[in-house]
């Protein structure tokens, strides 16, 4: 027996479409394929520093797997052991020298890179070579160029009587110095790459018209420029200050922390009490108090972030 007209209608009709029932099961899709993600972030970051906080309250060697909760004791061993306020110094002074440094040598690279000229394109391409060279190349280079035997630099600067010594790692006055240069020689690509990706955001015609103001070139770098690299400054400074701050690689490898600790910074200081002492829980220690002093300078940064770009809106 056929079917009516209107229920051959009724039944062509398609079901009316539920949106908020699309939308919940996209969601539970996505959350599910992100799962293992959370799964991979949690085994590899939380984990970890959980691990290490619950250490830096147990009194653990690094050759037992037997452990003692000692509470803030270990804290207090770190805190009143000799060097600590030292390394402390030295740490600072190496981050944020090595910032500036960095700093310094990239604006005005990216400044000019960003100029019309021959050739750009390759000479952009060199600039980046430092910054692929693994740390330990880096640092060997760099020692075996003022190597008391066979150096080229080592020459040069007797040669030269120029007012510092041969081998500046193992001068007490200069082995700080030549860590932050070499460690600064190593990133500041990154910080070209990231000058001249803001500056290349900039409206052209701002310069033009600053121009037909009468505006010099440092007016014009100082009202326009400035301003809109600034915010991608704190930025990264916030990066490298963490980088730098975290950095064993370079010092290790110049000076392992000499001439008389005058190189010796937290992360050196941490591999003394683990490897040299071997004591789990007091570097354990020492590591969540770097872990805590970065978190606060962190949130320096961001506020700064925050009132730059409240500012320039």
């Amino acid at each position: 027996m056929g079917l009516s007209i209107a229920e051959a209608k009724r039944r062509a009709v398609p079901p009316p479409f539920n949106r908020r029932k699309t939308m919940t099961t996209d969601r539970k899709i996505g959350l599910l394929l992100l799962l293992p993600l959370v799964v991979l972030v949690l085994g590899l970051t939380v984990y970890p520093i959980v691990q290490v906080i619950s250490l830096a309250f147990q009194q653990q060697s690094l050759y037992s797997p037997e452990s003692t909760f000692v509470g803030l004791a270990n804290f207090n061993a770190v805190v009143s052991h000799e060097g600590f306020t030292r390394s402390v110094s030295n740490t600072f002074v190496f981050t944020f020298g090595s910032l500036a440094l960095q700093m310094a040598m990239g604006l005005p690279i990216a400044l000019l890179l960003n100029k019309e000229f021959p050739l750009r394109s390759p000479i952009r391409g060199v600039m980046l070579f430092s910054y692929l060279v693994p740390y330990v190349v880096a640092a060997m280079t760099w020692k075996f160029m003022f190597s008391d035997a066979t150096g080229i630099l080592n020459y040069w600067v007797r040669a030269l009587s120029l007012p510092m010594p041969a081998s500046p790692f193992g001068s007490l006055d200069w082995a700080m110095a030549g860590v932050i240069f070499v460690n600064s020689w190593k990133n500041f690509p990154f910080m070209v790459i990231v000058f001249l990706a803001q500056l290349q955001t900039i409206d052209r015609q701002l310069y033009e018209a600053a121009s037909v103001d009468g505006a010099t070139a440092w007016q014009q770098f100082y009202k326009i420029t400035l301003p809109s690299l600034l915010p991608i400054m704190l930025v990264v400074g916030m990066l490298r200050t963490i980088w730098n701050f975290n950095n064993f690689e370079v010092v290790f490898l110049l000076t392992q922390g000499g001439p008389i600790g005058r190189t010796e910074t937290l992360p050196l200081y941490i591999y003394r009490f683990v490897f040299g002492e071997f004591s789990l829980g007091r570097g354990a220690a020492l590591a969540v108090i770097v872990f805590f002093v970065l978190l606060i300078m962190s949130a320096i940064y961001w506020r700064l972030y925050e009132r730059t770009q409240e500012r320039f809106k």
